[in-house]
């Protein structure tokens, strides 16, 4: 079987990733896509869409490094970055302890008389 040449709207929405055929109507509005008529119906040419595709495509930040997951724990992305430690959650007691010290400085003060 033969690949059709044009596309009705809600076959161009369905190859687009099934998007909503509103979407595609306002890609053709905006001139994103070619339109063909015939009669009353309206036609997107399959190629169009396949080169719409490929010209929107974007490429990944750093393609050619693989993270762990993908090399079976090896990493082969190397970099110069450090990693810097930081604090982790505050336990109860430490929060309660910082809130504590808080309200000291607060009080400690001498009254005036």
């Amino acid at each position: 079987m033969t690949e059709a040449l044009l596309w009705n709207l809600d076959e161009a929405a369905r190859q687009l990733g099934n998007v909503s055929t509103r979407t595609v109507r306002r890609m053709l509005e905006r001139g994103d896509l070619p339109t063909v008529r015939i009669g009353r119906s309206v036609r997107v040419p399959a190629d169009a869409v396949k080169s719409w595709v490929d010209k929107n495509m974007t490429i990944p930040h750093n393609p050619t490094c693989a993270g762990q997951d993908v090399q079976g724990g090896k990493s082969t992305c190397h970099t110069g970055a450090r990693i810097v430690p930081f604090g982790g959650s505050v336990t109860p007691t430490q929060a309660g302890r910082e809130l504590d010290a808080l309200l000291e400085r607060r009080t400690e003060r001498k009254r005036k008389r």
